[in-house]
């Protein structure tokens, strides 16, 4: 799924703040040794100027704020998360902040373009998109009758619960969908789970919870448990959740 224009612009921003900086950053340092000294292309040395001292402290900050925005947009089985665990460790050598900066163009321009996203899951929500559309058409064309809304009801359940697996692997580490004798987790543990690693809060999963009743009860056969309206709620529930969770 794509971001939102709000998100993708306050990441875009982030990027040039970075880069803005840590090009300032390294104009100042680039010729300052590790020892404090600055050191002339003839290897003549001086002691370091106080905006150059400043500065060379301010590159762990900068590295820690390289560090976090990596971790935010570069998804967890990418290719590209190697260059967290090639720069996890903070080196000196203006040279390696050089590289950093070249890093985050070259990011830059995949994160905007959409190459930073994991293309299994672009498909997998491709998929979902289609089967809830699926949904909608079962509630609004299904045959006049006491029970037409089931259907809908029974599909859009099924594509909340493979979304909340698909939710749980996307994460770093993932967490399990099985329990302890292997057999994997329903509707019903599949909320409380995430809702324990913080992925979204009581009141999400309070409204999860009802969606999942009247899964459990459409494919139980217990009809009476819920309405036309509810099936319609439940399916605009479903989409919205998925528009904020599984981009």
């Amino acid at each position: 799924m794509r971001l939102p224009p709000s998100v993708l612009n306050k990441y875009l921003d982030r990027f040039d703040e970075l880069i803005q900086e840590g090009e300032r950053i390294y104009k100042v340092i680039k010729d300052v040794s590790a020892d404090g000294l600055f050191v002339d292309s003839f290897q003549r040395t001086r002691d370091i100027t106080q905006q150059e001292s400043e500065d060379k402290q301010k590159l762990e900050g900068w590295h820690l704020n390289y560090l976090s925005l990596l971790d935010q947009i570069i998804p967890p089985r990418s290719v590209h998360r190697k260059l967290l665990d090639e720069t996890e460790i903070l080196s000196y050598p203006p040279e390696h902040l050089n590289t950093r900066i070249s890093h985050l163009k070259g990011l830059k321009d995949d994160f905007q373009k959409g190459y930073l996203g994991d293309l299994g899951l672009e498909i997998e929500a491709a998929i979902v998109a289609d089967y809830m559309s699926q949904a909608e058409q079962l509630l609004a064309e299904g045959q006049s009758g006491q029970y037409d809304h089931v259907p809908a009801a029974v599909l859009a359940g099924a594509v909340l619960e493979k979304s909340l697996r698909t939710l749980c692997d996307k994460q770093s580490p993932s967490i399990p969908t099985v329990n302890d004798k292997g057999k994997p987790l329903t509707l019903a543990p599949l909320i409380e789970v995430l809702k324990k690693n913080n992925l979204f809060n009581e009141l999400t999963a309070k409204q999860l919870r009802a969606w999942a009743d009247i899964r459990n009860s459409a494919a139980h056969g217990q009809f009476d448990e819920f309405n036309h309206s509810q099936v319609d709620l439940m399916i605009q529930g479903i989409n919205n959740f998925l528009a904020t969770h599984m981009i």
